[in-house]
């Protein structure tokens, strides 16, 4: 039950402490110059009261107002009755019509008067600085009320002694102060130590003792210690029967408390008893109306909530909900508690977007009541904890995330990290974190949860054993069951021991904790374990409840691992039927059954009904996907990819079972293809359009801070780890990774009502497309020993076929010995010849009869095929593919369909040899001043940061050159054309283009490092010179891709220091900032531009995938450093077909083929470098 403060908080409304003055004759004569001036006190007193009665407050200020004055002059400073009516009347309106500052001075200039008259430890002197912390502790300022407690307890030692009651009941609200701080141990020692006090003092029957020892009880149940709590309550109950009778209203209040603890404790019958005697008794002598009888009745409904008595829960919640209306009005917040109340009864039941109703009306209801009130910011983080939660039940993660960061945000701001609302969100947040398959982050955070639980409750509270049973499930679901071993069995028997076993906390550690030995593949200890975690939870909740249908769908599969398969199949078939409908179709539960039923179908091979089972749960995922996937950052996207990967794996191991060759089957296959291959390319690159052609302030705002937190990630890798900040190093990187992710999950928000909701590509639409044309779409996945696999999809003439080529490893080592054949400049032709051959064999030939006469072929890679020039195999005839075939690359084979963005109508734009020693940079202010700096702290013994400041390369007069040719080339047909050189070869003129260019060159020198590779190793290949020296990398794969420019040799040592704009070195991630929306070509004659980091169905993580998240339609790049010269004659040959109207893949493929039939240019090392990847056209 999520938790909101009960019915009884809010009715304890904040009076006036409107007292008499006991030295006044309340006659209420009327005022006149010749009246008593304690009769006109009198007189006023009484219009106050009359005026705050009628709410009238701010003339009753005013008239308080007077009032003080004539008491100011009537009565002396010290008078009791002077300080009744500054603190009971004038500070109270001050408060009540919200001038707080004004009255917080009233308390320190009453305080401070009465301390210089009196003294100190005077009594008059005490009782106001007690009420001052009343004052402070109702604006919520615990921290200051709780020095003032302190001191007013030590002031009371010295007055009057530490037995004395007065001194006694300061020490309780010193308690009740630490109590509100959560510095519960704190506040336990003291209440113990008043009690004991006042026992003796008043006697253990007096008032002020059974409150002392009534809020022990509640502090008990606070720290967890809900045992003691429940015994601290039956023995208040028995004094206060003895004193003031079994029907005493705060009898009945305490009987209603201990079965509130029954409740928790998950002893349900004996709860429920005295719930029903509270009822009886109330019912007769205080009516329905009564705050005890409403507060019993709401907390028997959360009784029947627990039991899985849904409907009874929701009747009396119900009835709650209209008494309160009916006595308070609709804007209360005990409104917007009963709505929480039912909404939590609601989405139990099924009732989602009813739920969601009620949750988010409650939110309205109490951010209306409370505003910004701080003291009650508890109650509007935890209503946005719930309304969150109630989203990710759903799977609804990109609506609940934000919502749970919005929280846990105010309440680190407004509660503080300590507090319970804090931890309850940070634990929410690991486990929303688990939902997306992001085990890292949520592992990180569930630690975190758990040391400070210990540190605020202890090792053995109920919230601490709540996060450790958290922690084994991730370890579980993260497949490390004997990490998860001691976790559940440490929170099972301590549960058991504290709450019950059939407590919801108790079975649910139970069923876990036979899961573990399950996986652990211990069958002979988990059946006994899940199967009593089945029945126990049958009798408490029914079947209908999540909790039941979890144990369902556990021993279901724990049956059919045991070979018990038809037992297990009609579990897991009862399982999902109940699971869809009362869950939903995408629920997480139900999408575990339907797979886990699936699997154990294929076990008994009926591939019918497993395929139907996987073919619909490919489908709810899709349509999860499109619900998720473009409101999320990139991080969290491919933490979903991921962790739903192996559903996809699964549906094309079960397609490939059923035969290769049926085309209904290869329909399926492309399909898959078509709805998840390049999917976050897909998302990012139109999120990106919609940005650029809405032009809605609100994304362009969105749009600005992400580009400068990549600004501020960058700067901060480039520099690298330095002495100074060597240990907070990761957690900086971390940091802005975490920012740069919420902004893309904002941005994703913010363009979804832009964005239009297009049908999905169909394979039929596809086919259609083909007509002249061939399709060979490479998909890889994991087999069930988790290796690689790979399959092609062949379009051709109509038909569909399948080819499965079994494991992927042979074929990527083949791809690596011609990628490196092709580059040893100790191979011979022949050598060259025979490597490419040797990979044709395993990889083209098998697709020859599928491809009939087709000459042009259009090819999705996937995986390691798309570091592979394939227009470079050999066939047995001894022909390039290139020869015999039109290869068009392409990311998806959505792209055949899809529709072209308009052409962008800027310049040309050209980009060639910068002068990466220049100087201009180095030696504005800025950078001398950092300069300065930097020799500085070296001369001082500091060393220089490592990250991308190593960076150096040799000049390219070869680049330099390639420009002016390829600018002849366009003057020659009259296109207007802008060329960089030199100096000018500046990074900022790509950020300061008035449009996006129509084709863009860039020829300089690129990188790409890997992961963690030592320096020896790094310069191999990198560069397009040879003499380049190349630093340590950072992760993230789009900061270890870059293109050189103008001054980078230059900067680099201040690289992170100086402004990233216009360093010298234009990371793939900064090219995500720029605004290339409809260029329709971008070249990079650069070395390796086509490389990067592998994704499995996502492609290359470098330049390339950059400038098209950016809106190019085409790029050209390399996959390794070639000539000067090859450059050069390869890119004057393609620009002139291309500017003559050749299409830019037809031009690039008659330029690479005029090579091939050359002498000179013939060896591939020249020609198959360069490779275009793009839409269809």
């Amino acid at each position: 039950m999520p938790s909101i403060p009960s019915h009884y908080f809010w009715r304890n409304v904040l009076a006036l402490g409107l007292l008499l003055l006991t030295s006044l004759p309340l006659t209420g004569v009327a005022q006149d110059s010749t009246t008593d001036p304690l009769e006109q006190l009198a007189s006023l007193q009484a219009q106050v009261e009359q005026l705050y009665q009628e709410g009238n407050l701010e003339q009753a200020l005013s008239i308080s107002t007077e009032m003080l004055f004539l008491a100011q002059d009537t009565l002396a400073p010290d008078d009791p009755g002077l300080v009744e009516l500054t603190l009971g009347f004038q500070a109270q309106l001050l408060v009540e019509v919200g001038y707080l500052e004004e009255a917080n001075q009233l308390y320190q200039e009453t305080l401070g008067s009465l301390q210089e008259v009196l003294g100190p430890d005077d009594p008059l002197t005490l009782t106001t600085l007690d009420k001052y912390a009343d004052f402070l502790e109702d604006v919520g300022e615990f921290t200051y009320a709780q020095e003032l407690r302190s001191e007013s307890h030590q002031r009371s030692i010295r007055s009057l002694g530490e037995p004395a009651p007065q001194t006694l009941t300061r020490l309780r609200a010193l308690a009740l102060n630490l109590e509100t701080q959560q510095q519960l141990e704190a506040a336990s020692s003291h209440l113990q130590t008043v009690l004991q006090g006042l026992e003796v003092a008043l006697g253990s029957q007096h008032p002020e003792t059974l409150s002392t020892l009534s809020a022990i009880a509640r502090v008990q149940q606070l720290q967890g210690q809900l045992q003691k709590s429940l015994d601290s309550l039956k023995k208040l109950r028995t004094l206060q029967t003895e004193a003031l009778g079994a029907e005493d209203y705060e009898t009945l209040s305490t009987v209603e408390a201990l079965a509130e603890t029954h409740r928790q404790l998950g002893q349900y019958e004996t709860a429920e008893a005295l719930f029903t005697e509270v009822l009886a008794q109330v019912n007769i002598g205080l009516g329905q109306e009564d705050s005890l009888t409403i507060q019993t009745t709401s907390h028997l409904a959360q009784l029947y909530e627990d039991t899985g008595r849904l409907k009874q829960a929701l009747e009396l919640h119900g009835q709650v909900y209209e008494l309160d209306r009916k006595l308070l009005g609709d804007a209360h917040p005990n409104i917007a508690t009963d709505l929480n109340n039912l909404a939590s009864v609601n989405q139990r039941l099924g009732s989602y977007a009813l739920a969601e109703q009620q949750f988010r009306s409650a939110l309205q209801i109490m951010e209306d009541a409370l505003g910004d009130d701080g003291s009650y910011a508890a109650n509007i983080i935890n209503l946005q904890n719930n309304l969150a939660q109630l989203l990710e039940s759903q799977g609804l993660y990109d609506q609940a995330e934000p919502l749970f960061k919005q929280a846990f945000s105010n309440a680190q701001t407004k509660l503080g990290p300590e507090h319970p609302s804090t931890l309850a969100l940070l634990n929410n947040l690991a486990f929303l974190y688990e939902s997306q398959g992001d085990f890292e982050r949520s592992e990180l955070n569930y630690k975190t949860v758990i040391q400070l639980n210990r540190k605020v409750y202890g090792e053995s509270h109920t919230h601490t054993l709540a996060n450790l049973n958290n922690l084994g499930y991730l370890y579980l679901r993260d497949n490390r069951p004997q990490e998860a071993l001691p976790l559940f069995t440490e929170v099972s028997q301590a549960w058991e021991l504290q709450l019950g076993k059939t407590h919801q906390n108790t079975m649910k550690a139970l069923n876990n904790l036979g899961r573990v030995h399950m996986q652990l593949e211990d069958y002979k200890q988990a059946e006994p374990l899940l199967t009593e975690a089945l029945r126990r939870r049958t009798k408490v909740f029914t079947k209908r409840h999540p909790d039941t249908l979890r144990s369902m769908n556990d021993l279901g599969v724990l049956l059919g691992r045991m070979g018990k398969r038809e037992e297990a199949v009609e579990q897991l078939q009862n399982t999902l039927a109940l699971a869809e409908e009362v869950l939903g179709t995408s629920h997480p539960y139900t999408f575990e059954t339907l797979n886990n039923l699936a699997d154990l179908l294929e076990e008994l091979e009926e591939f019918g009904s497993a395929h139907a089972l996987r073919r619909e749960g490919f489908a709810r995922r899709n349509i999860f996907f499109d619900r998720v996937l473009w409101v999320a950052g990139d991080n969290t996207r491919q933490s979903y990819i991921g962790m739903h990967r192996p559903e996809q794996d699964a549906y094309l191991r079960l397609l490939l079972k059923q035969g290769e060759q049926g085309e209904d089957i290869a329909l399926e296959v492309l399909n898959v293809s078509l709805q998840r291959k390049g999917l976050l390319l897909k998302i990012t690159s139109e999120t990106q359009q919609v940005v650029q052609m809405s032009n809605d302030p609100v994304l362009k705002t969105i749009t600005t801070k992400l580009t400068e937190t990549r600004k501020e990630l960058a700067s901060l890798t480039l520099a690298g780890p330095t002495p100074e900040n060597r240990n907070v190093f990761a957690s900086k990187i971390h940091t802005f990774e975490e920012r740069v992710n919420a902004l893309q999950l904002q941005l994703g928000q913010a363009s979804q009502r832009f964005r239009e909701s297009l049908k999905p590509v169909a394979p039929e639409e596809v086919v259609e497309q083909l007509a002249n044309a061939a399709l060979v779409d490479f998909l890889v996945y994991r087999n069930e020993d988790d290796t690689l696999q790979l399959l092609a999809v062949v379009v051709s003439d109509g038909e569909l076929n399948v080819v499965n080529y079994g494991e992927l490893e042979p074929i990527r080592e083949l791809i690596e010995v011609v990628r490196e054949t092709i580059q040893d400049e100790g191979s011979e032709d022949e050598d060259v010849m025979m490597a490419a051959n040797e990979l044709w064999v395993p990889l083209w030939e098998p697709l020859n009869e599928y491809l009939g006469e087709q000459e042009s072929i259009y090819v999705a890679p996937d995986s390691v095929l798309n570091i592979l020039p394939f227009d470079v195999l050999v066939d047995d005839e001894e022909e390039y593919l290139i020869q015999k075939y039109d290869l068009r690359l392409i990311s998806s084979s959505r792209d055949l369909v899809a529709e072209q963005l308009p052409s962008a109508e800027g310049d040309i734009v050209i980009i060639a040899g910068p002068d990466y020693d220049s100087d201009e940079i180095i030696n504005s202010p800025k950078a001398k001043e950092v300069s300065r700096k930097r020799s500085s702290s070296v001369a001082q013994g500091a060393r220089m940061g490592s990250g991308l400041r190593g960076l150096r390369f040799d000049p390219l007069p070869g680049a330099e050159k390639e420009g002016e040719v390829i600018k002849k080339v366009m003057d020659e047909k009259a296109l207007t054309t802008v060329i960089y050189t030199r100096r000018d070869g500046e990074e900022q003129r790509l950020r300061t283009l008035s449009k996006p260019p129509n084709i863009l060159h860039i020829a300089t020198h690129g990188f790409f490092l890997k992961e963690e590779e030592s320096l020896a190793k790094r310069i191999k290949g990198l560069s397009r010179g040879s003499a380049n020296r190349l630093p340590p990398p950072a992760d993230n794969p789009l900061l270890r891709a870059g293109l050189a420019f103008a001054g980078l040799n230059a900067n680099a040592p201040l690289l992170g220091e100086i402004d990233t704009d216009n360093d010298g070195v234009l990371t793939a991630m900064e090219i995500l900032s720029l605004d290339l929306t409809g260029t329709q070509l971008v070249v990079l004659s650069a070395c390796e531009t086509g490389l990067g980091e592998i994704h499995e169905g996502e492609g290359v993580y470098g330049l390339r995938r950059s400038f098209q998240e950016a809106g190019v339609n085409s790029v050209i790049n390399s996959f390794w450093e070639v000539s000067d010269d090859g450059t050069q004659l390869l890119m004057s040959k393609f620009y002139d077909k291309y500017l003559s109207g050749t299409p830019p893949r037809q031009a690039l493929r008659e330029a690479r083929l005029e090579m091939v039939e050359s002498m000179r240019w013939s060896a591939p090392f020249y020609w198959s470098a360069f490779v275009m990847v793009g839409r269809s056209s």
